[in-house]
């Protein structure tokens, strides 16, 4: 893996995990409004978001 890549990478990496940041958030809110319903099927998502930025920065860390 080039350096190139793992910069490009690296910054999807960061751009995914903001998004993963407003989803908790999101979340928050839910449980804020007693909505556990909603709010344990968003993080439920986002564990399994999270088990695979885990394997990406697994993949990158691999390849130094």
């Amino acid at each position: 893996m080039d350096k190139q890549l793992i910069f490009s990478e690296i910054e999807s990496l960061i751009f995914d995990m903001d998004t993963l940041i407003k989803s908790l958030a999101n979340s928050r809110e839910y449980i804020a409004e007693g909505d556990y319903a909603r709010a344990t099927s968003k993080l439920s998502e986002l564990e399994i978001e999270l088990q695979s930025l885990a394997g990406r920065v697994s993949y990158i860390k691999s390849s130094l």
